[in-house]
């Protein structure tokens, strides 16, 4: 089960979350009101904890806008103190319960076996599929009558799969079920690590086929046979049909997570590109280095922003093809720049020669100039890169040479 805790410790009523972890439940916190609904439209939770009086939005206002948009998810709210009317207005909001302290931890998990079993409709809190039966209360398994010996993760794999026997779940929708905020990140190899030891004690107990792989979509439990005398299952009924709710309300949220979580990497990927990008500028500008490229088949150009200030060019223009490079060197020097760089790269070789340019402002400036091809797979040259380095400081006062 994961569940959402939004209450703070008091004197009556102490810090929940280790007690809550140590029966195997998934738990994470929320500080307020808002950072609760935040976590609820972004991951599946099968219960909430929550305070009455929470700060930024508070526990029966959090009730009413959950119940507004849909969400089936089972609420439990804790009040301060025993308060008749509170309690009233609670459960008319959409709380499922309301619990006043001072409350003993048995009694609160009764509560919520309680309430698992309802948002299940089931009365009988044992899980079954096929030969595989679970306790939720004894957190115990077995399989063909023998019990099975599981650590946590996988105690909560097979519970997860009990739960919604009819469901796929990816590897994220496991790690989204089965790994608290607090806990990092699960990578892919450790869920399939879980789950290939949860197989092998299955199988040793008589049951090798029972979490099944959907290629392409995840992981779920094999169809049991139904015997050709069994009747025809009724009609769903409506904690039936509450249950398929929450189903596709977990799937729901489940999806949305994985949104939410690839929006966040790729913000964090364009921050750090700019970050990047902010430095590289920086680092050419203080340097007088400017990059550029040459496309060989169109002839089309790029320059960085460096460049185009050591050439005294705004930079916020296309960059001058090949012919309109000419014009920037200084004539005396055009014979050097087709010996040296035209000739060179015509070959597709590397090339580097110091010569003369004229700026806009008709300033003469000494740089050096470096630069080579880049060739495709079958060979064919693409495309010339280089820099172009304002080295005038240096020639025409050798004592600032570094």
């Amino acid at each position: 089960m994961r569940i959402l805790l939004t209450i703070a410790a008091t004197p009556r009523q102490p810090d929940l979350f280790p007690w809550l972890t140590r029966q195997g439940m998934v738990v994470d916190r929320a500080g307020d009101g808002l950072e609760a609904w935040d976590l609820l439209q972004a991951f599946p939770y099968d219960l909430v904890l929550l305070a009455a009086n929470l700060p930024k939005l508070d526990g029966l206002s959090l009730c009413r806008r959950l119940r507004q948009v849909g969400n089936p998810v089972l609420l439990v709210l804790l009040l301060e103190s025993p308060n008749p009317d509170l309690e009233a207005q609670a459960l008319d909001d959409g709380a499922d319960a309301c619990l006043a302290p001072p409350m003993r931890e048995n009694t609160l998990l009764a509560h919520l076996r309680a309430l698992a079993r309802r948002g299940r409709g089931r009365a009988d809190p044992s899980l079954h599929w096929g030969p595989v039966q679970i306790n939720p209360t004894a957190r115990q398994a077995t399989c063909n009558g023998q019990a099975l010996p599981l650590n946590r993760k996988e105690y909560q794999l097979l519970e997860l799969f009990l739960r919604h026997p009819h469901q796929v779940f990816s590897l994220d929708d496991l790690g989204h079920h089965l790994w608290s905020l607090a806990d990092s990140p699960p990578s892919d190899a450790t869920i399939k690590s879980h789950i290939s030891h949860l197989r092998r004690k299955l199988k040793q107990s008589g049951s090798p086929d029972l979490i099944q792989t959907r290629h392409g979509q995840g992981y779920g439990l094999a169809t049991v046979p139904r015997p050709d005398d069994h009747p025809s299952p009724p009609p769903p009924s409506s904690d039936s049909m509450d249950t398929i709710t929450a189903h596709i309300w977990q799937e729901l949220m489940a999806a949305n997570a994985r949104l939410y979580q690839e929006i966040e990497q790729r913000k964090d990927i364009e921050t750090q590109l700019r970050r990047s990008e902010t430095m590289l500028r920086s680092a050419q500008r203080v340097a007088h280095i400017g990059c550029w490229e040459a496309d060989a088949q169109t002839g089309e150009t790029y320059w960085t922003e460096e460049l185009f200030h050591i050439h005294g060019l705004a930079p916020n223009q296309p960059a001058p093809n090949a012919e309109q490079v000419l014009a920037y060197i200084y004539p005396d020097d055009l014979a050097i720049h087709h010996e040296k760089i035209v000739i060179p790269a015509t070959r597709g070789e590397t090339f580097e020669v110091n010569l003369r340019i004229l700026r806009a402002d008709g300033d003469v400036r000494y740089v050096n100039v470096r630069g080579g091809p880049i060739f495709d797979e079958a060979g064919n040259l693409v495309r010339l890169i280089g820099t172009t380095f304002d080295i005038t400081r240096w020639v025409t006062d050798p004592a600032t040479l570094p």
